[in-house]
């Protein structure tokens, strides 16, 4: 008995066949997409459990120095603080960190995304304005 062979000539039209097989498809569907709402609310500082205010930094305080700093804070979704960072400077690198060092020891409410808490930044702003006499 003998087998028949195949021509190496067809062998191309056989290749192009099974790889049209395989080109991807696109399926069109006269269905409006609806976007799906997200109810998102930023982390924030709970203020009344901070201890004290930033602690103004003696030099600060003695050239009456001044100024407003921004910080980006990041949240866990337990509340913890897991990181703070001088989003704007106040131009005095001490009176900076003193507001992250304040900020630190205030307790946090998570960020929420559909109700849950999830991980999120947030920014608080302080302002150092030397007392008066």
């Amino acid at each position: 008995m003998t087998r028949p062979s195949l021509s190496l000539a067809i062998l191309p039209i056989i290749l192009s066949t099974l790889a049209g097989c395989a080109a991807s498809t696109t399926v069109q569907s006269n269905q409006p997409v609806t976007p799906v709402a997200v109810d998102v609310t930023p982390a924030t500082v709970i203020f009344g459990t901070c201890p004290q205010k930033p602690v103004y930094p003696e030099a600060a305080k003695q050239e009456k120095r001044h100024g407003n700093v921004a910080l980006a804070f990041h949240v866990d979704a337990d509340g913890t603080l897991l990181e703070s960072k001088v989003k704007h400077s106040s131009g005095h690198a001490d009176l900076d960190e003193a507001a992250r060092v304040g900020l630190a020891i205030c307790k946090f409410k998570a960020a929420t995304e559909n109700g849950k808490p999830v991980r999120g930044w947030a920014e608080v702003k302080y302002r150092w304005v030397p007392a008066t006499e």
